[in-house]
């Protein structure tokens, strides 16, 4: 009968095992992706290296997503950051999400309506993080605000955090269309110009950037 200590090194193991063919699927489909001209929108991979690198690019250790939904976001970049809070509206979601990341000591999924949660929760932040905007309803199992998508209510309250140096990555770029509560693209542009008119405003691959302006000396 195996020892508990087994257990445990066979379960790490087995658990190793997955990652590699978890990480192996990622970069077929990123590849697949690249070959097929960058077609919007693009898979769930391709967001999930946005955001590794653009934490890499800034040394961001903090990540803070709205939107949890099946936590696919956290899970790819649960080791790549020091700190995680995800906010999802869902009671049912929120269950899923607590369960899955109970493990893991510096993931904390909160639960309600972001537009209220984000202020409360940047206030005990006191560094700058990397936000990965993506609550909004879109039927099934996800729920609904007082909105579709509390989008413009994230960055006001972002732009009120004292804190310099946040990057922020919005998700469906292609669905600001001044539609179903979201703001048109150029409200959102001339929004971040005039709150922060030191920052970056792009738009690539259906993810909207905001960010400091990098120093020349900053490799991109």
């Amino acid at each position: 009968m195996a020892t508990f200590k087994e257990k445990l090194e066979k379960y790490a193991f087995f658990r190793t095992m997955a990652e590699k063919r978890r990480r192996k699927r990622r970069e077929k489909e990123y590849r697949n992706w690249l070959k097929n001209g960058r077609p919007v929108p693009p898979p769930h991979v391709v967001k999930q290296k946005v955001v590794e690198q653009y934490a890499r690019r800034f040394g961001l250790e903090v990540f803070v997503e709205t939107g949890t939904y099946l936590g696919e976001m956290v899970d790819a970049v649960k080791d790549s950051f020091k700190l995680i809070h995800s906010i999802e509206l869902s009671d049912e979601l929120y269950d899923r999400a607590c369960s899955k990341f109970a493990e893991f000591g510096h993931i904390s999924i909160h639960h309600g309506d972001s537009a209220k949660v984000l202020p409360r929760l940047i206030n005990e932040i006191d560094r700058p993080c990397l936000f990965w905007f993506d609550a909004h309803y879109s039927a099934g199992v996800t729920a609904r605000g007082k909105k579709e998508t509390p989008v413009e209510d994230e960055l006001k309250a972002i732009f009120h955090h004292p804190v310099d140096g946040h990057v922020i990555l919005i998700d469906d770029a292609r669905c600001f269309t001044g539609d179903n509560d979201y703001p048109e693209m150029a409200q959102v542009r001339n929004f971040v110009s005039e709150q922060r008119p030191d920052h970056v405003f792009e738009v690539k691959d259906d993810i909207i950037r905001i960010h400091i302006r990098p120093s020349p000396d900053r490799k991109a």
